[in-house]
């Protein structure tokens, strides 16, 4: 077996190589000092960095999108973790169809649901606004908020929740006190997935956004498509620095939560 197990570790270190790499040239690039993108950099400079946090055509994007990002997130936690609980939990009829509808947009292209946000919400003048914005990031990060506290809520023993029933305990001291404590890793994690999501998201913003309500991926790719402009490095990594040290995050949380458990 030494053999096949040195080529398959041979092929992850390949793979990851191949996955990383573009973002390795990218880091190294933001540091170029010359006025274009020149790889390996001729001289080494914070320019780009500095003209990111100074320019408000790119800090003023930056900021619409954290603070749609934020509110995507609470919307996105709070709506995907009652929804989960109920299908769990729950022993309606239709329970099985209303999860399918629930977890539909990640089924349908994005671009699908992207067209049909801009057309419902011409019709309601919301087009241009940060509340379509919102709409529109937190249809599509609620399921996989749904998705992922399903997935925890199937592995806890609901034998804790009925235990704390019989002892007086009416549904939301249960709630609090039993059931949201045994899957908090899992919402923590959920809900950092929502914030990336809408963060990242660049075509339900072309889409639905407008002049007034560019987000900083929108922003990103239009410069992309009109000119090449440094900058986009710096904010490219900037992007890639802020994900990992969300997810290590979690991850950090994650393991601390479970281990206070054992």
């Amino acid at each position: 077996m030494k053999g096949p197990r040195v080529a398959l570790w041979a092929l992850c270190t390949l793979l990851m190589m191949f996955l990383i790499a573009p973002i390795i040239v990218i880091v190294i690039t933001s540091f170029n000092g010359t006025p274009y993108m020149d790889f390996p950099p001729k001289s080494l400079s914070l320019r780009w960095y500095a003209n990111f946090f100074s320019s408000a055509h790119w800090y003023d994007t930056a900021l619409l999108s954290l603070r749609v990002a934020l509110l995507t997130m609470v919307a996105a936690t709070v709506l995907g973790t009652s929804a989960a609980i109920g299908i769990v939990r729950g022993t309606f009829p239709g329970r099985r169809a209303l999860e399918a509808f629930f977890i539909s947009p990640m089924v349908v292209p994005i671009v699908v649901v992207a067209l049909g946000f801009y057309f419902l919400f011409s019709r309601y003048h919301l087009l241009d606004t940060t509340f379509g914005l919102f709409l529109g990031h937190t249809v599509i990060a609620t399921p996989l908020v749904i998705v992922m506290v399903r997935a925890a809520l199937r592995t806890t023993n609901p034998a804790m929740e009925l235990a704390a029933r019989s002892l007086g305990a009416d549904f939301w001291r249960s709630l609090r006190y039993v059931t949201l404590p045994s899957i908090k890793a899992t919402i923590i994690a959920a809900a950092a997935f929502a914030f990336l999501i809408s963060f990242d998201d660049v075509v339900i913003a072309i889409f639905v956004a407008g002049p007034d309500t560019t987000t900083l991926p929108k922003r990103m790719w239009e410069t992309i498509r009109f000119e090449i402009d440094p900058t986009l490095t710096a904010i490219a990594s900037l992007l890639t620095l802020g994900a990992v040290i969300v997810l290590v995050g979690v991850e950090l949380m994650r393991r601390s939560s479970l281990e206070r458990v054992e």
